[in-house]
Protein backbone atom coordinates (compact mmCIF):
# COMPACT_ATOMS: atom_id res chain seq x y z
CA UNK A 1 0.00 0.00 0.00
CA UNK A 2 1.50 3.20 -1.03
CA UNK A 3 1.96 5.72 1.75
CA UNK A 4 1.11 9.33 1.18
CA UNK A 5 -0.17 12.44 3.06
CA UNK A 6 -3.29 11.82 5.27
CA UNK A 7 -2.77 7.58 5.35
CA UNK A 8 -4.10 6.62 9.05
CA UNK A 9 -6.01 9.65 9.09
CA UNK A 10 -9.95 10.41 8.75
CA UNK A 11 -11.11 12.80 6.29
CA UNK A 12 -10.28 16.13 9.16
CA UNK A 13 -6.80 15.22 9.41
CA UNK A 14 -7.39 13.07 12.88
CA UNK A 15 -5.40 10.10 13.73
CA UNK A 16 -7.22 6.78 13.44
CA UNK A 17 -6.44 4.38 15.71
CA UNK A 18 -5.17 0.97 14.20
CA UNK A 19 -5.43 -1.44 17.67
CA UNK A 20 -8.50 -3.11 19.08
CA UNK A 21 -9.12 -5.79 21.56
CA UNK A 22 -10.99 -7.70 18.84
CA UNK A 23 -7.49 -7.87 17.02
CA UNK A 24 -5.76 -9.85 19.55
CA UNK A 25 -4.88 -13.29 18.23
CA UNK A 26 -6.95 -15.48 21.19
CA UNK A 27 -3.04 -17.30 21.76
CA UNK A 28 -2.12 -13.91 23.63
CA UNK A 29 -5.27 -14.16 25.99
CA UNK A 30 -3.90 -16.43 28.66
CA UNK A 31 -0.92 -14.76 29.10
CA UNK A 32 -2.49 -11.10 28.88
CA UNK A 33 -5.39 -12.45 31.72
CA UNK A 34 -2.56 -14.14 34.16
CA UNK A 35 -0.72 -11.18 33.74
CA UNK A 36 -3.42 -8.63 34.55
CA UNK A 37 -4.78 -11.14 37.15
CA UNK A 38 -1.28 -11.06 38.96
CA UNK A 39 -1.16 -7.09 38.68
CA UNK A 40 -4.87 -7.20 40.25
CA UNK A 41 -3.28 -9.56 43.40
CA UNK A 42 0.19 -7.95 44.01
CA UNK A 43 -1.06 -4.47 43.96
CA UNK A 44 -5.07 -4.51 45.07
CA UNK A 45 -6.05 -0.79 45.70
CA UNK A 46 -3.36 0.81 44.21
CA UNK A 47 -4.07 -0.78 40.48
CA UNK A 48 -6.62 1.63 38.15
CA UNK A 49 -6.44 -0.21 34.82
CA UNK A 50 -4.37 -2.21 32.15
CA UNK A 51 -3.45 -1.48 28.82
CA UNK A 52 -1.75 -2.93 26.06
CA UNK A 53 0.14 -1.28 23.30
CA UNK A 54 2.36 -3.04 20.36
CA UNK A 55 2.13 -5.52 17.81
CA UNK A 56 -0.50 -7.76 20.23
CA UNK A 57 -3.76 -5.05 19.82
CA UNK A 58 -2.45 -4.42 16.14
CA UNK A 59 -3.42 -7.87 15.36
CA UNK A 60 0.36 -8.22 13.51
CA UNK A 61 2.50 -9.95 16.64
CA UNK A 62 4.66 -12.62 15.38
CA UNK A 63 4.54 -15.95 18.29
CA UNK A 64 8.16 -16.08 19.89
CA UNK A 65 9.36 -12.76 17.99
CA UNK A 66 7.33 -10.13 19.20
CA UNK A 67 6.53 -8.33 22.81
CA UNK A 68 3.63 -8.45 24.62
CA UNK A 69 3.97 -4.77 25.96
CA UNK A 70 1.35 -3.73 28.63
CA UNK A 71 0.86 -0.42 30.87
CA UNK A 72 -0.20 -0.59 34.34
CA UNK A 73 -1.60 2.57 35.80
CA UNK A 74 -1.42 2.96 39.20
CA UNK A 75 -3.37 5.58 41.64
CA UNK A 76 -0.82 6.09 43.68
CA UNK A 77 3.32 5.50 43.66
CA UNK A 78 4.86 2.60 43.87
CA UNK A 79 7.97 1.84 46.30
CA UNK A 80 11.30 1.03 45.40
CA UNK A 81 10.39 -2.95 46.60
CA UNK A 82 7.13 -2.99 44.65
CA UNK A 83 8.81 -1.68 41.35
CA UNK A 84 11.29 -4.71 42.20
CA UNK A 85 8.72 -6.63 42.60
CA UNK A 86 6.97 -5.55 39.27
CA UNK A 87 10.31 -6.21 37.21
CA UNK A 88 10.54 -10.23 38.79
CA UNK A 89 6.75 -10.57 37.62
CA UNK A 90 7.71 -9.55 34.24
CA UNK A 91 10.32 -11.64 33.80
CA UNK A 92 8.35 -14.58 35.69
CA UNK A 93 5.83 -14.48 32.77
CA UNK A 94 8.15 -13.88 30.35
CA UNK A 95 9.72 -17.32 30.87
CA UNK A 96 6.38 -19.14 31.28
CA UNK A 97 5.38 -17.93 27.84
CA UNK A 98 8.82 -18.14 25.96
CA UNK A 99 7.28 -20.41 23.30
CA UNK A 100 4.53 -17.22 23.03
CA UNK A 101 6.17 -13.59 23.26
CA UNK A 102 9.54 -12.89 23.32
CA UNK A 103 9.09 -10.68 26.27
CA UNK A 104 6.20 -9.63 28.44
CA UNK A 105 7.40 -6.02 29.26
CA UNK A 106 5.34 -4.14 31.80
CA UNK A 107 5.86 0.21 32.00
CA UNK A 108 3.82 2.19 34.51
CA UNK A 109 1.62 5.16 34.77
CA UNK A 110 0.62 7.63 37.01
CA UNK A 111 -2.89 8.71 37.39
CA UNK A 112 -2.27 11.72 38.88
CA UNK A 113 0.33 12.51 36.22
CA UNK A 114 -2.60 11.13 33.56
CA UNK A 115 -5.07 13.68 34.15
CA UNK A 116 -2.58 16.76 34.82
CA UNK A 117 -3.46 19.46 31.96
CA UNK A 118 -0.05 20.08 31.37
CA UNK A 119 0.45 16.77 29.99
CA UNK A 120 -2.34 16.28 27.37
CA UNK A 121 -0.41 15.55 24.33
CA UNK A 122 1.38 12.90 26.66
CA UNK A 123 -1.72 10.58 26.34
CA UNK A 124 -1.96 10.64 22.60
CA UNK A 125 0.01 7.17 23.58
CA UNK A 126 -2.71 6.26 25.44
CA UNK A 127 -5.13 7.09 23.27
CA UNK A 128 -3.93 6.28 20.16
CA UNK A 129 -1.57 3.49 20.40
CA UNK A 130 -3.19 1.66 23.59
CA UNK A 131 -6.46 -0.20 24.36
CA UNK A 132 -7.85 -1.08 27.93
CA UNK A 133 -7.40 -4.66 29.03
CA UNK A 134 -8.87 -3.77 32.21
CA UNK A 135 -10.41 -1.21 34.75
CA UNK A 136 -11.26 2.47 34.19
CA UNK A 137 -10.56 3.11 30.31
CA UNK A 138 -8.94 6.61 31.01
CA UNK A 139 -8.87 7.09 26.93
CA UNK A 140 -11.88 8.77 26.74
CA UNK A 141 -10.81 12.15 28.12
CA UNK A 142 -8.50 12.77 25.91
CA UNK A 143 -7.86 13.14 22.16
CA UNK A 144 -8.73 13.07 19.34
CA UNK A 145 -5.46 14.27 18.32
CA UNK A 146 -3.80 15.79 14.96
CA UNK A 147 -0.56 15.26 13.65
CA UNK A 148 1.11 18.65 15.56
CA UNK A 149 4.61 18.60 16.93
CA UNK A 150 3.62 18.24 20.17
CA UNK A 151 2.59 14.39 18.94
CA UNK A 152 5.88 13.79 18.00
CA UNK A 153 7.84 15.60 20.64
CA UNK A 154 5.70 13.83 23.58
CA UNK A 155 6.49 10.37 22.46
CA UNK A 156 10.09 10.48 21.45
CA UNK A 157 11.64 13.99 22.57
CA UNK A 158 13.51 11.46 25.33
CA UNK A 159 15.85 10.05 22.63
CA UNK A 160 18.63 11.68 24.20
CA UNK A 161 17.91 10.68 27.51
CA UNK A 162 17.21 7.54 26.53
CA UNK A 163 20.81 7.22 24.15
CA UNK A 164 23.10 8.11 26.99
CA UNK A 165 21.11 5.10 29.42
CA UNK A 166 21.46 2.87 27.00
CA UNK A 167 24.62 3.26 25.72
CA UNK A 168 26.36 3.39 29.24
CA UNK A 169 24.32 -0.35 30.29
CA UNK A 170 25.46 -1.59 26.78
CA UNK A 171 29.05 -1.26 27.93
CA UNK A 172 28.94 -3.51 30.59
CA UNK A 173 26.14 -5.74 29.56
CA UNK A 174 25.98 -9.33 28.77
CA UNK A 175 26.26 -10.59 25.67
CA UNK A 176 22.00 -11.45 25.60
CA UNK A 177 21.52 -7.89 27.37
CA UNK A 178 23.50 -6.71 25.03
CA UNK A 179 21.34 -7.46 21.77
CA UNK A 180 18.04 -7.19 24.33
CA UNK A 181 19.10 -3.42 24.56
CA UNK A 182 20.69 -3.01 20.88
CA UNK A 183 17.22 -4.33 19.46
CA UNK A 184 15.39 -1.89 21.51
CA UNK A 185 17.54 1.03 20.63
CA UNK A 186 17.16 0.07 17.19
CA UNK A 187 13.51 0.15 17.24
CA UNK A 188 13.50 3.43 19.05
CA UNK A 189 16.09 5.14 16.09
CA UNK A 190 13.56 4.38 13.22
CA UNK A 191 10.74 5.48 15.95
CA UNK A 192 12.53 8.86 16.50
CA UNK A 193 13.09 9.01 13.17
CA UNK A 194 9.47 8.28 11.97
CA UNK A 195 8.28 11.54 14.62
CA UNK A 196 10.83 13.61 12.49
CA UNK A 197 8.97 13.42 9.83
CA UNK A 198 5.42 12.63 10.92
CA UNK A 199 3.96 16.40 10.67
CA UNK A 200 4.87 17.13 7.32
CA UNK A 201 4.41 13.74 5.90
CA UNK A 202 0.28 13.74 7.97
CA UNK A 203 1.00 10.00 7.70
CA UNK A 204 0.28 7.85 10.42
CA UNK A 205 1.32 4.43 11.67
CA UNK A 206 2.63 2.57 13.94
CA UNK A 207 4.13 -0.46 12.07
CA UNK A 208 7.44 0.03 12.19
CA UNK A 209 8.17 -1.28 8.52
CA UNK A 210 5.88 1.14 7.41
CA UNK A 211 7.57 3.72 9.32
CA UNK A 212 11.37 3.05 7.81
CA UNK A 213 9.22 3.98 4.18
CA UNK A 214 8.38 6.76 5.50
CA UNK A 215 11.80 7.72 6.88
CA UNK A 216 13.36 7.08 3.44
CA UNK A 217 10.98 9.36 1.87
CA UNK A 218 12.42 12.58 3.68
CA UNK A 219 16.29 11.09 5.02
CA UNK A 220 16.92 9.16 1.86
CA UNK A 221 20.45 9.36 3.13
CA UNK A 222 19.17 7.17 6.18
CA UNK A 223 18.47 4.23 3.91
CA UNK A 224 21.26 1.77 4.38
CA UNK A 225 21.26 2.98 8.23
CA UNK A 226 17.35 1.57 8.46
CA UNK A 227 18.33 -1.22 6.28
CA UNK A 228 21.05 -2.45 8.81
CA UNK A 229 18.92 -1.24 12.40
CA UNK A 230 15.80 -3.50 11.00
CA UNK A 231 18.59 -6.71 10.20
CA UNK A 232 19.75 -5.93 13.97
CA UNK A 233 16.12 -6.08 14.66
CA UNK A 234 15.95 -9.65 13.32
CA UNK A 235 19.57 -10.96 14.44
CA UNK A 236 22.04 -8.84 16.15
CA UNK A 237 25.48 -8.90 15.34
CA UNK A 238 27.90 -11.10 17.34
CA UNK A 239 30.66 -8.08 16.68
CA UNK A 240 29.31 -5.12 19.53
CA UNK A 241 31.50 -2.63 17.85
CA UNK A 242 29.96 -1.57 15.00
CA UNK A 243 27.15 -2.10 16.92
CA UNK A 244 27.85 0.78 19.56
CA UNK A 245 29.94 2.99 16.65
CA UNK A 246 26.28 3.24 14.28
CA UNK A 247 24.19 3.71 17.72
CA UNK A 248 26.74 6.67 19.01
CA UNK A 249 26.70 8.25 15.67
CA UNK A 250 22.82 7.86 14.49
CA UNK A 251 22.10 8.86 18.53
CA UNK A 252 23.80 12.21 18.40
CA UNK A 253 22.28 12.87 15.10
CA UNK A 254 18.90 12.32 16.06
CA UNK A 255 19.41 14.41 19.67
CA UNK A 256 21.12 17.46 17.46
CA UNK A 257 17.94 17.25 15.34
CA UNK A 258 15.10 16.21 16.69
CA UNK A 259 13.60 19.37 17.37
CA UNK A 260 14.16 21.25 14.40
CA UNK A 261 12.64 18.51 12.37
CA UNK A 262 9.89 17.14 14.40
CA UNK A 263 8.68 20.45 14.15
CA UNK A 264 8.80 20.99 10.62
CA UNK A 265 5.45 20.88 8.42
CA UNK A 266 5.91 20.78 4.67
Amino acid sequence: MELKSGYGLDPDGYIISDVSMDKIDLRYMPCIEETVDWLKNLYQQQLHSVYLYGSVPRGDAVLIKSDLDIIAMFRTKLTASQLDELKKLAGKLTKKYQSLVREVGIAIADYDYTFDTSNYYENAFLKEICVCAYGEDVREYFGPYKLTPEIPISFNGDICEVRNRVLKRMKAASDEDFKILLQGFCRKLIRTYYSMTMVRSQIWTTRLYEQSKVVVQYFPEKEDVIHTLLNWIEEPPADRNPAYKLLHKEGEWTCRNFIKEAGKFC
